[in-house]
């Protein structure tokens, strides 16, 4: 009997089998505004200034960066397709983490039986990474981050229109100008970048991106993260070392760095652990495991 994983910080969305090998060569992009957030109330949306400008005081390393939104995907033969708006951080600090995110999803329930139609939903993207002798690296995030301080994480980070478009605002980018191509590309090229910005491993020491699946975090009203899994043709040891060279461009992120092997992932479920992990690498991690076909036995 296969492994019931749950946590109240995460919800799954889409779990990959084994055999489907989603990749970059089999994926594809759908941008259109009907994949949009929907625009509240004016009596939230008039509120937004003044909430970004409030976390960008407490948190002045805050920048609003437009981002992809994830409405949905779907799984056809052996295309796998994501189903993609356009966001940006602000709308995701003030909708995905509002106090009052509880009651944009009933609003979401209620006017378009969604209950996502009014949140940013700014895709993440994550990676569970493996090192040339069979470890995986989570990292401790630190202050500068805007969420899940304190707790271990993998590396991970977004998806950007603006490496395709440039730094405009989210309401400025035709989505004509997109291309469906360079979409999936920056997608999987992300995944690769946040690795070489956050752990300092050079792109040419990684594999390219396996999708395992895609994670909800309830601690972000459902905020989604595409995760995946990397190779790196480097040990634990060197990896390390380049680490803690602290030179990288994210290495204010994080401020340790711990190794597991593979099959102490897998049982990492429900241990000491598992309550030191950030949402999304919980997700990650159950993602893998739902992928490997973990029983019960093997996980006590």
């Amino acid at each position: 009997m296969a492994i019931q994983l749950k946590d109240p910080d995460v919800t799954l969305m889409f779990v990959a089998s084994s055999t489907s090998n989603i990749m970059r060569h089999n994926t594809k992009a759908i941008l259109d505004e009907k994949y949009n957030r929907h625009k509240l109330p004016q009596q939230y949306e008039q509120t937004f200034d003044d909430v970004w400008s409030r976390r960008r005081l407490e948190n002045p390393s805050l920048w609003n960066g437009t981002k992809f939104r994830l409405h949905s995907t779907k799984l056809e033969s052996d295309c796998f397709s994501f189903h993609l708006g356009i966001t940006c951080y602000k709308d995701f600090i003030t909708t995905n983490w509002s106090p009052q995110s509880r009651t944009f999803q009933e609003l979401g329930i209620k006017e378009h039986n969604n209950t996502q139609a009014y949140m940013s939903d700014a895709m993440g993207v994550g990676s569970l990474l493996q090192t040339s002798d069979g470890l995986v690296i989570f990292m401790k995030r630190s202050s500068k981050c805007g969420e899940a301080v304190g707790l271990y994480d993998i590396p991970g980070g977004h998806a950007e229109p603006e490496e395709l478009v440039g730094k405009i605002e989210a309401e400025d980018i035709k989505l004509d100008a997109l291309s469906p191509a360079d979409i999936v590309k920056e997608i999987y090229d992300s995944v690769l970048r946040e690795i070489r910005d956050e752990v300092n491993i050079p792109l040419a020491s990684l594999s390219e991106p396996v999708l395992i699946g895609i994670a909800r975090n309830t601690t972000s009203a459902g905020r989604p993260s595409v995760e995946f899994f990397v190779k790196c043709n480097l040990s634990s040891e060197d990896v390390k070392k380049r680490y803690c060279q602290g030179d990288h461009a994210e290495a204010d992120e994080t401020e340790d760095i711990k190794f597991f092997s593979i099959q102490e992932v897998l049982n990492m479920y429900d241990k000491p652990f598992w309550k030191q992990l950030a949402p999304s690498a919980k997700g990650c991690v159950m993602l893998f495991c739902l992928q490997n076909s973990i029983t019960e036995e093997t996980a006590k």
